[in-house]
């Protein structure tokens, strides 16, 4: 089974796919990666609004599907040698489309949620470059994500992860999903 996962910023994404490829051995092929790899290959700094910018520009250079089929690449080539893949952070409704077409019904993509206010905490605490300090900044760029359509792909997902209690019960949850 290949998996996806999605879901808003500070949901327990990278938390979730980490889990899963610790326990059951999933290589992670992070669309987010890609896209830090061509803004550092550009230059700059990867941060979350440099990395939209590069995004939205490659996007409009190359397709809306640049990105994912970057992904796509690199999962095909772990599988053909044995591998199980988890796509991460998918962000666009091609991005969704294009894993579909490949891969059909033998792809399940769980979306991870959380309450708004326990993400934005997780935010603060994790501390990583481009995270938002305040609650408005929080806000902000949630609808930056909105606007720029990275919601949609949620609507691709085949079930539906709550993380807003324990990380064992995060893996619990995951357990039920992936066995």
């Amino acid at each position: 089974m290949i998996l996806g996962i999605v879901g808003p910023i500070g949901s327990g994404k990278d938390t979730a796919a980490d889990y899963i490829s610790r326990k059951y051995g999933y290589e992670i092929v992070s669309f987010r990666d890609i896209v830090r790899e061509v803004t550092e290959g550009k230059g700059m700094e990867p941060s979350r609004e440099n990395m939209q910018d590069v995004a939205r520009e490659c996007r409009a250079r190359y397709g809306e599907d640049y990105f994912s089929k970057r992904a796509l690449e690199k999962g095909v080539a772990l599988l053909k040698n044995g591998r199980k893949v988890l796509f991460k952070e998918m962000r666009t409704k091609g991005d969704a489309d294009l894993l579909r077409k490949e891969f059909g019904s033998g792809i399940k993509i769980i979306l991870v949620e959380s309450g708004k206010r326990t993400r934005y905490e997780r935010l603060k605490a994790r501390g990583r470059l481009g995270d938002p300090k305040t609650f408005g900044e929080f806000h902000a760029q949630e609808t930056r994500e909105r606007e720029m359509h990275f919601t949609e792909s949620f609507s691709f997902a085949d079930t539906a992860v709550k993380n807003n209690g324990t990380l064992k019960e995060l893996h619990d949850r995951i357990d039920e999903v992936v066995k």
